[in-house]
């Protein structure tokens, strides 16, 4: 066994220093540091966090009880669980009760010993006394899910009541005569729910309920389809759905009826089954990062119903076309997630959609030419052209269809406003929205020698930047360490292909710094403000690695590589991020100054296309729950799922939840406050045109730069600003 003091020799540092490095303590220098985490590694040691937890006298363990892990639910709701424990350092120890009560009264008894913090538990007993009686953790840490037993204090379920209603009504618009529903024991709540809800609301038609344990669910599913002929089949989770197609295949002659289940909400689909959904994984991850939110408090509630989702809409209109549409976007990774499902729309349809890829300034150039934006049906416009160009290219959207209505009804008004509406008349759909983000190396920032190192050249400690001063700062610490772990990593990359990009970057800081562009019926730059936010991005410029390249994706795609620490970028290019090998060592912040700028697209009907029912169709389709899921899988981004809770997005892209946040504090200047639009694309060509200059100089004169910006700004005025 290794023991401190083999490190301490193979380190060639003393035993004290060996003990303050494990443990954190001590002013102890990044090399001495270096020394003995490596000889640490190469000996195989590791820290015993479980001795830390002891010494602290507190308890980091929480129990899952579940019945198995066979059923799909249980599994995406403990693997979420176990995803948010260990981001907040505690563990999760689960035990499989296989809906056996005695072998649950067993697992109590043998937990007293484990000490945990808090239990949660989907119980097969009767009475929650049996937990309270026999442990001494606090009533209010035993969480009970879907099965509520008597004299439960806490109590966490999906609406099951609202599940039969639902399922009720989608069968209340067939002909059919019988209905077989196939569940757990009536016992448990859920299941009562379920059924009473379903019985209360079906149309008056025959209905066949068998019940059924875990131990006897395969014989009982033959058994089930055997006794009777049934026109449809309900089951309340994914394994019972199984063995009744399983019992089809092996013992009846009859075809399949049509079959619906509940289940958990994954990329998950079925020829055969019919799902209604249920997000076990957001589940999951919110009791638990409730549970240990409360732990030390006095007066706590845990007890909730979670909302299902439900149907998603996989069935479209029943019509057919024999038609095109002609669609205009711009190379992105949710066009290229597009591209892949666009089949599924064509064959439900009839549709053909013609896709054609152009870059964002060819999109604007087309659309200038009053000619050439006409030949299009749909058109994907970045969102600093929708207050310019969206009346003059677009249809209102309000009125035309009730599906389309009731999305831009859910939209939040913030959202409306940027993505949407032109004076509160709706032209557009927001469709790959995003907002800048701050991405960085979790694992550099919070690596102990890299932090010490940090400490004894800025005399500093490493944090995630609030401003851009300290950006800068930690940018040049990256760029000039002599850590072999930094070998090779910049502090971050920009890129200066183009104005409107550089304009971008400088926008950021500019408003980072409370900067602001439009000022009663002028478009300028607040010089003393202007000067400051020039220096802070000349600064940038000089301790990043330079991409001369149009796009974000090469500046995303350094980071994906690990080639720089850190990375500031709009949300909807950063999903490469995610599939990187890097994926798990990332940390999300806010960008500095925390006044990102907000990106992404939107798509519109052209005034002129003469196919407006089948576009209203496609922007029904892409906006679906069932194609907003397909898109972002595939690596794009949509208005939908940005929106969304779903466990499985947040797990593929965990900023989701920050950036929901963070938009609202996003900005673009796009209409004075008299609702007079600019055409910002243009400004920002004019800022990005001379700070492309200023970057490259060695001595700058700000004050001529800023003077040369307002002064164009000023004479192109006309045909920036759209007369009322």
């Amino acid at each position: 066994m290794v023991t401190i003091l083999d490190i301490a020799k193979a380190a060639g540092v003393s035993h004290g220093t060996v003990s303050n490095v494990l443990n954190g303590k001590g002013n102890v220098s990044s090399k001495k540091m270096e020394l003995v985490l490596k000889a640490a590694e190469e000996l195989g040691y590791n820290l015993n966090t479980n001795a830390k937890v002891l010494r602290s006298g507190k308890s980091q363990t929480i129990i899952i009880i579940l019945p198995t892990f066979a059923l799909e639910e249980y599994a995406a709701f403990y693997e979420s669980a176990l995803k948010e424990a260990a981001a907040r350092d505690y563990q999760l120890k689960v035990y499989c009760t296989y809906d056996n009560p005695i072998k649950e009264l067993e697992i109590i008894k043998e937990i007293i010993k484990e000490r945990p913090s808090g239990i949660i538990t989907v119980s097969s007993l009767d009475d929650a006394n049996e937990y309270y009686n026999q442990l001494s953790i606090d009533k209010s840490d035993i969480i009970f899910i879907n099965r509520h037993p008597r004299n439960a204090l806490e109590f966490i379920s999906f609406d099951f009541k609202q599940a039969g209603i639902d399922i009720a009504e989608y069968i209340n618009h067939f002909d059919v005569n019988t209905i077989g529903v196939f569940t757990d024991e009536n016992k448990y709540a859920n299941e009562n729910d379920f059924i009473s809800a379903f019985l209360s609301q079906v149309n008056h038609k025959n209905v066949v309920i068998s019940q059924s344990n875990m131990a006897h669910e395969y014989e009982n599913a033959f058994q089930f389809i055997q006794s009777t002929s049934l026109d449809f089949i309900i089951t309340t989770n994914v394994s019972k759905a199984v063995k009744v197609i399983k019992a089809f295949h092996y013992g009846a002659t009859n075809p399949l009826p049509k079959l619906i289940s509940l289940a958990p909400f994954n990329n998950t689909y079925s020829n055969e089954i019919l799902f209604y959904f249920q997000d076990y994984g957001h589940m999951g991850e919110s009791v638990i990062k409730k549970l240990i939110l409360s732990l030390n408090l006095k007066e706590k509630s845990h007890s909730r119903k979670y909302n299902n989702i439900g149907f998603l809409e996989k069935n479209l209109h029943d019509r057919k076309y024999d038609s095109q549409l002609n669609i205009l976007t711009i190379k992105s990774p949710t066009t290229e997630a597009l591209k892949k499902i666009i089949p599924h729309f064509e064959k439900n349809t009839n549709i053909l959609i013609n896709l054609d890829i152009k870059k964002d300034y060819e999109i604007f150039d087309i659309i200038k030419d009053d000619e050439k934006w006409k030949s299009y049906d749909i058109i994907r416009l970045d969102l600093v052209g929708l207050s310019w160009y969206g009346q003059k290219i677009y249809k209102n959207l309000h009125g035309l269809n009730k599906s389309l209505d009731r999305i831009l009804n859910n939209l939040p008004y913030f959202l409306k406003d940027y993505y949407a509406n032109i004076n509160d008349v709706t032209y557009a759909l927001p469709f790959d929205i995003s907002t800048q983000m701050l991405f960085y190396r979790k694992d550099l920032f919070e690596n102990d020698i890299v932090k010490r190192k940090n400490f004894e050249k800025t005399k500093t400690e490493l944090k995630i930047p609030l401003n851009f001063n300290s950006y800068n700062e930690i940018l040049k610490f990256f760029n000039e360490s002599d850590l072999d772990l930094l070998k090779n990593i910049n502090g971050a990359s920009m890129i200066t292909g183009n104005s409107g990009t550089i304009a971008a970057e400088y926008l950021l800081r500019y408003y980072s710094l409370k900067g602001q562009l439009l000022h009663d019926s002028e478009i300028k730059l607040i010089p003393d403000i202007a000067k400051n936010a020039m220096k802070l991005l000349r600064d940038n410029y000089r301790n990043s690695k330079i991409i001369d390249s149009n796009w974000w994706g090469e500046e995303v795609k350094m980071f994906a590589d690990g080639k720089s620490a850190m990375v500031i970028g709009f949300m909807n290019h950063l999903s490469i991020v995610s599939q990187s090998n890097i994926k798990d060592s990332i940390g999300i912040a806010n960008v500095p100054g925390d006044t990102p700028l907000l990106g992404g697209g939107i798509l519109g009907i052209t005034k002129t296309s003469e196919n407006i029912t089948e576009s209203i169709e496609f922007l029904n389709w892409v906006n679906s729950s069932e194609i907003s899921e397909q898109i972002t899988l595939l690596g794009g981004n949509t208005a939908s799922y940005f929106l969304s809770n779903s466990f499985v997005v947040q797990t593929m892209y965990p900023w989701l939840n920050k950036a929901k946040k963070n938009i609202m504090n996003g900005k673009r200047e796009t209409t004075f406050e008299n609702g007079q639009s600019i055409d910002l694309k243009q400004a920002e060509e004019v800022i990005g045109k001379y700070i492309l200059q200023l970057v490259a100089e060695e001595l700058p004169d700000y004050d001529q730069y800023v003077k040369k910006i307002n002064e164009e700004l000023s004479i192109k005025h006309e045909y920036l600003v759209a007369q009322l």
